[in-house]
């Protein structure tokens, strides 16, 4: 059985992405307070996988996990976009009136303030992990205390939905990479992302860019990070999706990029996740 870290513990939104992505496969989930460790555990082949958010439709990029795998030379085995719906978790039998405070992300607060800002009363505090907030009011049995997080934590912590989909816009989803030490081969490809860098002679990255277009890869993404080791000069990781999975033209253009510039490493080949409807995540 492969064992899979995530961020956070279990009943967290990393625990649901790791779900949905191995969907019937049995896997061994594996907690972690941070990215950090995290991705030491899985460079210290403590764990086979990981499982990390790289993006969020409204917060961004997360950058310093970006960093943390080329770093630590991490490949992409595949990805999950998942939609983050927010739900109002407390003790089983309380009512709104009861609750006087909420625990939970600070992430999570921000993208729920339409709904905290109709309860004025109710102290909010920034939190760790939405899971474990979760788990510490079964554990602790507090009540009168309300935390934000997935309909999975709920399950898991034996908790009650007073409120659900509180979260203020509806198209929020989150991109989790599956990470290893090891390139993993996905067959029948259809998504690459890649990391380069080049030298500052002028139209360096629009040269870049023309061989991407050239040669049929529709660019998705385009992600500069600070290059570590130098001042104000970057590297950048591209996602390019293959045109009918046209193998032979994405090849040709990996050779024509290795012309163009300093450094270039495929740091995944894997299937593309399109964007899941909210109908499709309650089916």
């Amino acid at each position: 059985m492969k064992s899979v870290i995530i961020q956070g513990i279990k009943g967290s939104f990393h625990h649901e992405a790791v779900t949905r992505f191995f969907k019937q496969e049995q896997v061994e989930i594996v907690d972690s307070p941070t990215f950090n460790s995290l991705v030491r555990q899985v460079v210290d082949k403590k764990v086979d996988l990981g499982m990390m958010a790289i993006e969020n439709s409204i917060a961004g990029s997360i950058l310093p996990n970006y960093s943390l795998m080329t770093k630590n030379k991490l490949y992409i085995g595949g990805e999950i976009a998942l939609p983050i719906k927010h739900n109002l978790l407390v003790l089983k039998g309380q009512k709104l009136e009861d609750i006087t405070e909420v625990r939970t992300h600070p992430m999570a607060l921000l993208q729920c303030e339409n709904f905290l800002d109709k309860h004025e009363s109710w102290q909010r505090l920034a939190m760790d992990d939405t899971a474990t907030c979760a788990r510490n009011i079964q554990e602790k049995q507090m009540y009168g205390v309300a935390s934000i997080g997935s309909k999975l934590a709920a399950q898991m912590y034996d908790l009650e939905i007073l409120a659900q989909d509180i979260h203020d816009v509806y198209d929020n989803y989150t991109r989790f990479y599956l990470v290893g030490t090891q390139p993993m081969l996905v067959k029948d490809f259809n998504k690459a992302t890649l990391f380069f860098y080049t030298d500052h002679k002028q139209g360096r990255l629009s040269k870049v860019l023309e061989i991407l277009a050239n040669h049929e890869l529709n660019l998705t993404k385009i992600q500069s990070v600070p290059l570590s080791g130098t001042v104000f000069q970057y590297s950048f990781h591209v996602n390019v999706v293959l045109t009918n999975n046209n193998y032979d033209l994405y090849y040709k253009a990996l050779e024509k990029l290795k012309e163009v510039t300093q450094y270039l490493n495929v740091l995944g080949e894997y299937m593309e996740d399109k964007r899941p409807t909210y109908k499709d995540m309650n089916q």
